[in-house]
């Protein structure tokens, strides 16, 4: 680029590009792939994909829902559906148990499998120069893959049994995957890796390797280092065969899951309170409309006019109608909190707050 822009004259385009994007302090912030600083996470496609599921599959029957009604589909379906595919995605989840593959251990599989089928005869008077243990190749293919593979890395090593396309794990820094079978065919398997082993900027960081030794002879997985794995799931409390046990496990449980321990019994008894005089309030309104009903058929004309001339029940009928326009979808959405100033505003925001469309 130095050598595009002094060629053309182009003094300002390179003084823009090197404050801007290569000097030192600015090329390890975009550099992705030759830089260790900045995550593969902190990329827009993974916000937009967020919102891309957000919008479809918690927002679908919503229209501009206001910012009450987001904030309460945020916590209580977002959040628990996130935290329910973090768990299953987790290391230790589920630990002696078949897991199904990661969307990315799928497609490593089947590029894996294809490239075993490729003859190496095509290359034969060519001198590529294979690392098993960096696992990198001088051809092309290695350098272009989607999953950084290639027929000569593939067919390197042995192949590997079932269990291996569960715990391959793609990642950031040399060399991209790390397995104790990920080695030349006349060599032994190699030994499991620690998992404390990777760069926290990385990503990659995962709190089991794999290793099934861990989970032979003793007390099986009480014995376990739960210094690092997070516990997900609840164990099978059949299992547990003494007091201490259990405690300690419900102490793991309620450390990792707030969740599951039991909801403030204050909060629970003003639930039921406001729940009652609801209810209450709604069988004296139904009463009060069978009234009002009666009378208006006997033609009363004291007392309908006493009733109009007060205007009772106005307050119930401005909430049907501002619940009505609510849950209609053509109409446009109201700010949250109101106009301030709006006087109809502020009392539709009132009406509205928290209401849940009940399918």
């Amino acid at each position: 680029m130095y050598q595009f822009c002094f060629q053309r004259g182009l003094r300002e385009v390179w003084g823009y590009l090197w404050t801007s994007w290569y000097a030192p302090k600015r090329w390890k912030l975009w550099a992705r792939s030759t830089s260790p600083f900045v995550s593969r996470l902190r990329t827009t496609m993974n916000v937009e994909n967020f919102w891309k599921q957000l919008k479809h599959g918690f927002l679908h029957t919503h229209f501009r829902p206001r910012l009450d009604l987001l904030v309460w589909i945020l916590i209580t379906k977002v959040t628990p559906a996130y935290l329910v595919r973090a768990q299953v995605l987790d290391d230790g989840y589920r630990l002696g148990r078949a897991k199904p593959l990661t969307p990315f251990q799928k497609r490593f599989k089947a590029a894996w499998l294809a490239l075993t089928k490729l003859s190496l005869s095509d290359d034969a008077d060519r001198k590529y120069i294979t690392s098993v243990a960096k696992w990198t190749c001088t051809c092309k293919a290695n350098k272009f893959h989607a999953c950084h593979l290639c027929k000569h890395l593939v067919q390197a090593v042995a192949p590997p049994p079932p269990s291996f396309w569960g715990q391959v794990v793609r990642q950031r820094t040399v060399p991209l995957y790390r397995h104790p079978l990920l080695v030349p065919k006349d060599e032994e398997p190699g030994q499991y890796f620690e998992p404390t082993d990777g760069n926290v900027t990385d990503g990659d960081d995962h709190a089991w390797s794999g290793d099934r030794t861990v989970l032979e002879g003793g007390r099986g997985w009480r014995d376990f280092d739960f210094s690092t794995i997070s516990l997900l799931g609840k164990r099978d409390r059949s299992s547990v065969e003494d007091s201490d046990d259990a405690r300690d496990e419900e102490e793991i449980q309620r450390a990792f899951f707030p969740s599951f321990d039991s909801p403030d019994s204050d909060d629970e008894e003003e639930l039921d309170r406001n729940a009652e005089h609801l209810r209450n309030r709604a069988d004296e309104l139904m009463r009060a409309a069978e009234i009002m009903r009666a009378q208006a058929d006997a033609r009363n004309p004291i007392w309908m006019a006493s009733v109009v001339r007060r205007d009772i029940g106005r307050d119930a009928s401005l909430m049907v109608a501002d619940i009505h326009r609510y849950e209609s979808t053509g109409q446009k959405r109201d700010k949250t909190w109101g106009k301030k100033g709006n006087k109809e505003a502020i009392r539709r925001m009132a009406n509205t707050m928290g209401y849940q469309i009940l399918q």
